[in-house]
């Protein structure tokens, strides 16, 4: 009977099945059985299911008609012989370590199932999932969905894996033929079981599909989808009901409410009448059997909505779903009345509705602790802990407004002993801890623990204490666990000896929180090296000195563990001991777990353990690695044997793929961050430093220069220097953006190829710190314009820090509160300056047409000052022409006394055109898409967005028309009432500029293209319902790149250029054939080099339409986009200038035969330019500035 067996049913994913099955095979528990059920497959997805059971007996195949996946994988439990049982799914990815990893967790605490982490992954890479963060931020062994909420929300049957005994006594099964089926069997076993283990590390890997793969489940205004979902959790809650589990059933209808049926509330804006009604039906129906008290429980905007639903006020509904999806949401306030609190949110105190007012009221949720921990160090003896800690939405402006108290806790006994805490003056919690801050009050905090009151009873024993905080502020008291480190050395707290043999150790636990360890010195390593091919420790016993004691060894994660014999010579506390581990022994178990890449999970080909001494009577002892005793990196080949501290001072013990190694650090002379490390090279190899942007696509790009070869060939050391000031990229040479970046090397190999694959990608490794650099650090640069910064966080991971372009008095939101109410409103009463402000994308780009008018009035030699709007530094501007920091001081004294203004986006609402002022409105494009107040919903925008355009617009002069089309539009979109200026855009000129073949050779050689190559310019919109959150949209990239590659490369280059609002990779750039040119200033200077475009819905057609070159419109979601997302202004299918094109294969034979594509669409190419771009003949801007400078300019 094999120990595990997993079921894999499959339908139609010939294109991920190998992969998934790969993984199987791959796995560190050899004893298993994989049991394939093909569920009628039309693909090739059964031929790769045969060939596996060929070639690995473990593997067998199953065969039934299409039934669905619940009864696929009902067929494959009935055949499962293991002892345990799992699920995947088989488009999916199991990392090597999984299985072993949870059996060995299930088999040491006996609980029915292990649940693990889930990470999504795509081409992009892999990410936590984050409906998964929450659960398994931290490994709880043997614990049960009543003590932990969280989960109520693991519905995921395939991230775990079961006792097969626990499956079989209770009858569990998937229900057949709907959608949601782990719902109704994975909450009842959660609350079947005696126990369940929660594990951190990631297990499974679950698959993003590209936007062509898009299921039922992830169309959330599909109405069977919403009927199964509503089955789904109602099934669970009448099972609760059956058992008489009242606490289990009132908990679970809060989380359906809270997640599965939030999923469809939260769209019904964009659904249709049908799915509304249904909605209002299925969930009332559902809410009919629940108790009153469970929307009491929920935070107070979710219990405002299902109150509206149950009311059925579908209107009012709306409304609120709107102003939670806005802005307006985050900057509600909490109103005081007495000593409660209430959320100012729609139709609160309203008397018309009658909303009762406890439905406003906010609870623990809403005003939680928000914490963090800043310094904890030793002083007089004592331990120190100091941070800042805020009640939400209540800032202690005053002392007697927030009292601080903290305990330390037992976990083991529940004791408390009170400990000295009081209340400081900080910078305000969001704003850095040190320097100038526009702000600060009384959120700060400072601990001071006598070590001897961690005695027990009198005594030293050795125990863990937690501590807890108790922030009282305004009748409202909340107490956490004291935790949330900040990165830097408060995440390395020293450690000291108190008393003779008695150490007290300051440490994190896996939550975050901090833990105070009581104990003896622990078994200490003082020594180690490699012999031949072993490796040697020796060390100091302590109490671990013994007869028949040995080390463990245990991989982490994974449940593999080895023993070694210790020999010990001395007693007592001189006692040491030596031992050998066979580096054999710490190597992966699969031979595919060398790999690099994602593809098999997170630390693919690394493996770590956990070091113990256990003693003759199966008592355990930490290992540490003695203060003073060096850290060491052996290097064999291009892997390493890893001998380190923990950050809680713990032996480390690693074997891997060598990582580079940061080892020194230091701001030179001229302004340049230079670093050193240590990194295996072979000749021939190219290297660079990556810095990589956090929560944005970007990244820079730095060679590497390696040291001298050693004996082997290898290049072992390295430096690498760069000016964060001046980093030179498409957009030009500019300063590093506001923001942090992790460090990574990026390695290929000769003629482009990396070494360790032979494929034609690169392997890229995140850079470590030496921990001897950590006490040197953070070290930072200090400018005029900005601070520059090279710290740590998680311990030994390196960032650098960019800080804002604003002086602390510019920086945070009461900063900005007071440049804005009191600054601008006394610039406003100043005389008007004779000057000119341009703006370009609210001040991110040197651009558009406010370029073209700026360049017109430079042409004709005008003497008017002008200034230019710049955000974050992020813009090159010519000579002579002045920046203007956006947010900064300047930006509101010019926006309150320049002359003109001229913009082609959105200015601040807060921004007033005073008499005199005159406001140049250019636009940013010609229109198929709706916009203003022809979009009937905006996604993300606030309730009274409309309101607050027709306050914009009243502030405008003049707009700028492209053509006589767009007049009327513009006219009815923005119910403008002023001077529309039907000029053609001044951006087009460009087009008919005498030197335009000067400037597209010098485009070319900016971009760096082969001069024998031809250019294909992809250039798509964002799409509304692609997003990750408000502003953060995906690349819905259908183009199969690498087929394009294969037939097109040998004649054409692809450049793509993502929307500004897009932050994914774009796949493949920088491989010789794609060439991501997003952050390319001027979208008209790459038009000038681009044979051919294809884009879908963008107004860049219109601009694109004056080269006369061919254009191809790939349209795959026309209809959704058309009639759902945006609607248009004309009917683009009879008016398009070339082809509309649905799939990448018609993209690909499309651009293959473009001239006879070109030819087909000639009639309606001229007939688009004659009715959309008659205005365009280089002279556009001309008008515009004679218009309104006249003379003046």
């Amino acid at each position: 009977m094999p120990k595990l067996s997993i079921v894999v049913p499959f339908y139609n994913v010939e294109r991920y099945f190998e992969e998934c099955l790969a993984s199987l095979a791959a796995q560190t528990l050899n004893d298993l059985e994989v049991i394939m059920v093909d569920d009628g497959s039309p693909d090739n997805s059964v031929e790769i299911a045969r060939e596996f059971a060929a070639r690995d007996p473990r593997f067998r195949l199953i065969r039934q008609a299409n039934a669905g996946l619940g009864a696929a994988r009902n067929a494959g439990a009935r055949e499962a012989t293991g002892e345990f049982l799992a699920f995947v799914d088989s488009d999916d990815v199991i990392p090597q370590y999984a299985y072993a990893y949870m059996i060995e967790s299930l088999e040491r605490t006996g609980s029915d199932f292990a649940s693990g982490n889930v990470h999504r992954f795509s081409e992009y890479g892999t990410r936590q999932s984050p409906m998964h963060r929450r659960i398994f931020h931290a490994t709880v062994p043997a614990t049960h969905i009543a003590k932990r909420d969280s989960l109520l929300v693991d519905r995921l049957a395939t991230n775990k894996v079961w006792r097969k005994g626990f499956w079989d006594e209770h009858r569990l099964a998937f229900p057949e033929g709907v959608l949601y089926e782990d719902i109704a069997a994975v909450i009842p076993a959660h609350f079947l079981a005696k126990s369940v283990d929660v594990m951190h590390e990631p297990v499974y890997l679950w698959r993003e599909r590209p936007g062509d793969d898009k299921s039922i489940t992830q169309d959330r205004t599909h109405v069977k989808g919403l009927e199964d979902r509503v089955r789904a959790v109602t099934e669970v809650s009448r099972f609760l009901a059956e058992q008489g589990m009242t606490e289990g059933k009132r908990a679970w209808d809060g989380a359906a409410l809270y997640s599965d049926l939030r999923i469809f509330l939260q769209v019904l804006d964009e659904a249709d009448e049908e799915f509304r009604d249904r909605f209002l039906d299925l969930t009332n129906a559902f809410m009919d059997g629940m108790d009153d008290s469970v929307l009491r429980e929920l935070p107070a905007i979710e219990r405002l909505k299902w109150h509206l639903v149950r009311r059925r006020l579908l209107p009012e509904l709306l409304e609120v779903l709107t102003f939670n999806k806005s802005g307006e949401m985050r900057k509600a306030r909490a109103v005081r009345r007495g000593h409660r609190f209430y959320g100012s949110y729609p139709f609160f105190e309203d008397k018309r509705l009658g909303v009762p007012s406890d439905v406003y009221r906010l609870g623990g949720r809403e005003m939680g602790v928000r914490q963090k921990t800043e310094a904890v160090y030793w002083e007089d003896g004592r331990l120190v802990i100091e941070g800042r800690t805020v009640i939400r939405h209540l800032r202690p402006h005053k002392r007697w407004q927030q009292r601080v108290m903290a305990w330390l806790v037992h976990p083991g006994t529940g004791r408390r002993i009170p400990v000295p805490a009081r209340v400081t003056y900080a910078p305000e919690f969001n704003l850095p801890p040190d320097g100038e801050a526009a702000r600060s009050d009384w959120g700060g905090y400072r601990i001071v623990v006598d070590p001897r009151r961690l005695r027990l009873s009198g005594r030293w024993r050795e125990t863990t204490w937690n501590m807890e905080l108790w922030v009282l502020n305004r009748w409202i008291a909340r107490r956490v666990l004291l935790g949330k480190p900040i990165s830097g050395a408060v995440q390395r707290p020293p450690y000291r000896e108190v008393e003779p043999d008695v150490w007290v150790r300051p440490r994190w636990s896996p939550d975050g929180q901090i833990e105070l360890f009581v104990g003896p010195h622990p078994a200490t390593v003082t020594g180690h090296r490699l012999e031949g091919s072993d490796l040697a420790l020796i060390g100091r016993a302590g109490p671990a000195a013994g007869g028949n004691a040995t080390l463990r060894l245990t991989r982490l994660p994974g449940g593999v563990s080895y023993a070694y014999p210790l020999e010990v010579t001395g007693k007592g506390d001189s006692a040491v001991f030596a031992v050998r581990v066979p580096v054999a022994d710490l190597r992966p178990a699969n031979e595919s777990d060398l790999r690099t890449g994602e593809s098999l999970g997170p630390r693919s080909g690394d493996t770590s353990w956990r070091a113990e001494i256990v003693t003759s009577d199966g008592g355990t002892h930490e290992l540490v690695l003695g203060e003073g005793v060096p850290e060491e990196r052996h290097l064999i080949g291009r892997r390493e044997v890893v001998i380190d501290r923990s950050y809680q001072g713990a032996l480390q013990v690693q074997e891997r793929n060598a990582r580079p190694q940061l080892v020194a650090a230091r701001w030179t002379d001229r302004g340049a961050l230079r670093l050193t490390g240590r990194f295996a090279l072979a000749a021939g190899e190219r290297a660079e430093l990556v810095l990589a942007a956090r929560g944005r696509t970007e990244e820079h790009l730095f060679p590497i220069e390696p040291g001298h070869p050693d004996d082997t060939g290898m290049r072992t050391d390295f430096t690498v220097e760069f000016d964060p000031r001046r980093v030179v990229s498409l957009a030009g040479a500019l300063p590093l953006p506001r923001g942090n970046y992790d460090l990574a090397v990026r390695v290929t190999g000769p003629d482009g190829e990396t070494a360790e694959t032979g494929t034609d990608g690169v392997t890229e490794t995140a850079c470590e710190l030496d921990h001897a650099m950590l006490g040197t650090l953070p070290i930072e640069l200090e400018t005029p314009e900005r601070t520059y910064g090279f710290a740590d966080y998680r311990y030994d991971k390196p960032l650098i820090r960019v800080g804002p372009d604003l002086k602390p008095d510019e920086r945070g939101a009461f900063a900005q509160k007071v440049l804005r109410e009191e600054y601008y409103p006394h610039q406003q009463r100043e005389p008007v300056r004779r000057e000119i402000l341009f703006d370009s994308y609210s001040g991110k780009q040197f651009s558009d047409s406010p370029r073209g008018m700026f360049e017109e009035l430079r042409r004709r030699g005008s003497d008017i000052p002008a200034g230019w709007i710049v955000r974050d530094g992020q813009v090159n501007l010519p000579e002579h022409l002045p920046p203007v920091r956006h947010v900064g001081r300047e930006y509101f004294e010019k926006l309150a006394r320049s002359r003109y203004i001229v913009t082609n986006a959105h200015l601040p609402m807060w921004f007033r055109r005073r008499s005199g002022q005159t406001l140049v409105q250019t636009w940013h494009g010609s229109m198929l898409k709706r916009i203003g107040f022809d979009i009937e919903h905006v996604r993300f925008a606030q309730r009274d967005y409309h309101d607050r355009l027709a306050i914009e617009v009243s502030q405008w002069d003049y707009l700028v028309s492209p053509s006589p089309w767009a007049t009327p539009i513009l006219r009815q979109a923005f119910r403008f009432e002023g001077e529309i200026l039907e000029t053609g855009y001044p951006r087009n000129d460009i087009f008919f500029s005498p030197e335009k073949n000067v400037l597209t050779a010098k485009v070319r050689e900016r971009l760096g293209l082969p001069a024998d190559k031809k250019v294909l310019l992809y250039a798509p919109t964002w799409r509304d319902d692609k997003f990750y959150a408000h502003g953060r949209y995906k690349l819905d990239l259908r183009l199969d790149l690498e087929r394009m590659r294969r037939v097109l490369g040998e004649e054409y280059v692809l450049l793509v250029r993502r929307h500004p609002n897009i932050v994914d990779r774009v796949p493949g750039a920088g491989n010789g054939f794609v060439y991501d040119v997003s952050v390319y200033p001027e979208i008209q200077e790459l038009f000038l080099v681009t044979d051919v475009l294809v884009t879908d819905y963008s107004s860049l057609m219109f601009d694109f339409a004056n080269t006369g070159r061919p254009m191809l419109f790939f349209t795959y979601d026309l209809e959704e986009y058309r009639d759902k997302l945006r609607g248009f202004y004309f009917d683009f299918e009879s008016t398009a200038p070339g082809p509309l094109l649905t799939t990448s294969d018609q993209v690909i034979e499309s651009i293959a035969d473009v001239d006879a594509v070109q030819e087909a669409h000639a009639t309606a190419y001229q007939a688009f330019v004659n009715q959309f771009c008659p205005l365009d003949d280089g002279k556009a801007a001309a008008r515009v500035v004679d218009r309104v400078f006249g003379d003046a300019g």
